[in-house]
C-alpha cells in the first residue's frame, strides 16, 4: 500500500515550520511507503526533506491547494492533511482496512470532543457528518475516489471545504467510514490563528451563511 501525504503548510515562522515538521515526522514513525507533498502557501521557500514542495500562488483556498498537490500523486491512497495534525503509531494500516471493508474515503478518531461517543477499537462507523465522521483536518481517499468525484470542490476558501467534499462523496455514491482503531490528533486551528481577524472571519464564519444558502439551493433543485 503506497500513500501520498499532501500537507497544506504555511511556513511563515519557526513555530509553523516546527508544526509541519512534526506532522511529517509522526507520519514516518510507521515507516510506510509514502510520497510526501508539501503545498506551501506562505510564499516562503522552506526545504523540507520530502518528495515535493509546491509553491501555492494567489488567494488562499484550501481545496485548490489540495487539488494542486493531487497533480503529483502516485499512490493507492491519498491523505489530504492540515499541517497541524499528529499521527499515532499504527495509522498506516488504514489503507488496508479501507480496502478490506470497501470504503473509498475514511477518517480516523481524534481527541475532538465531537467524537467522544464513538467506541474505540475495531469499529467502523459509516456517515458523512462533519467533525464526527468526516474530519476535514485529515482525510484518506483512494485514487478511485478522486477519479470518480473529479477535482475537489473549490467553492469555499477554508471552512466548509470538508462539507462540499462530503457532498461530492454522497453525489458519487461513495462510502466514507470513521475507523476507530486508528487515531490522528489535531492541534485545532494552529495556522488559522496566525492570520488577521478579518481573514479569520472570511475563512470561517462567513462561510456558514454561504453554505446554508448553497445547500438550500441544491436541495430545491
Amino acid at each position: 500500500m503506497k500513500y501520498d501525504l499532501i500537507i497544506i503548510a504555511k511556513s511563515s515562522n519557526r513555530d509553523l515550520i516546527k508544526i509541519t515538521q512534526n506532522c511529517i515526522d509522526t507520519a514516518r514513525v510507521d515507516k510506510p511507503d509514502m510520497n510526501i507533498i508539501i503545498v506551501e502557501t506562505s510564499g516562503c521557500v522552506v526545504k523540507y526533506d520530502v518528495d515535493q514542495v509546491i509553491k501555492y500562488e494567489g488567494d488562499f483556498n484550501y481545496n485548490r491547494a489540495l487539488n494542486l498537490g493531487l497533480k503529483y500523486v502516485i499512490g493507492d491512497v491519498h491523505i489530504l492533511a492540515n499541517n497541524d495534525i499528529v499521527f499515532t503509531p499504527g495509522w498506516s494500516k488504514i489503507g488496508e482496512y479501507m480496502k478490506i471493508n470497501g470504503f473509498e474515503s475514511a477518517c480516523a478518531l481524534s481527541e475532538d470532543r465531537r467524537q467522544k461517543g464513538f467506541r474505540r477499537g475495531d469499529w467502523i462507523y459509516e456517515g458523512y457528518e462533519i467533525g464526527t465522521f468526516v474530519t476535514g483536518w485529515c482525510i484518506f481517499c483512494t485514487k478511485e475516489c478522486i477519479s470518480k468525484i473529479g477535482k475537489l470542490d473549490e467553492s469555499f476558501d477554508f471552512w466548509y471545504s470538508d462539507n462540499v467534499y462530503a457532498d461530492q462523496l454522497i453525489k458519487a455514491g461513495l462510502r466514507h467510514g470513521l475507523f476507530c482503531n486508528i487515531q490522528i490528533n489535531h492541534v485545532t486551528s494552529a495556522t488559522l490563528r496566525t492570520v488577521s481577524p478579518a481573514l479569520q472571519k472570511k475563512y470561517s464564519y462567513e462561510s456558514v451563511i454561504k453554505y446554508k444558502i448553497l445547500k438550500m439551493l441544491r436541495d430545491a433543485s
